[in-house]
């Protein structure tokens, strides 16, 4: 395994590693919810310069916002949506759990003056309606 792919498995891992460990010392658990993830993951964006939002759009979904981009520097290097997974992945898995997911809808390396990922509970095959009422 060489190149990108392997690169981004590599930072998949470390941000797993760093990231829970700082999650423990914070006092957090796992499956904590949905609060738990904006504080604690809000607390540390804001620790290492990122601008970042929340907002509750319903009881099984919610928006994480980044106003800056956490990774100026690999923009038209790496895949988006692939360097996004590193990270997100982990995050919803670590506060919700598996019955929960994400996607995003806007990004800054697209145009967009932020990057916003909803993240939302699964519902059985995902809530076509949901996703649907998202997507706009």
């Amino acid at each position: 395994m060489f190149g990108e792919q392997s690169a981004l498995f590599f930072l998949s891992k470390l941000m797993e590693r760093s990231l829970s460990e700082a999650y423990i010392v914070m006092g957090v658990k796992e499956n904590g919810g949905v609060e738990q993830f904006k504080r604690c993951v809000g607390e540390r964006d804001a620790a290492v310069g990122l601008n970042v939002e929340f907002s509750q759009t319903a009881n099984d979904h919610f928006e994480y916002r980044f106003n800056t981009d956490p990774f100026p520097g690999l923009k038209s290097i790496v895949d988006k949506r692939e360097l996004d997974e590193t990270y997100m992945k982990f995050k919803v898995n670590f506060f919700l759990g598996p019955d929960w997911s994400y996607i995003t809808r806007e990004d800054i390396w697209h145009g967009d003056k932020f990057t916003r990922h909803v993240i939302f509970q699964k519902k059985g095959t995902y809530d076509l309606e949901l996703l649907d009422t998202i997507r706009r």
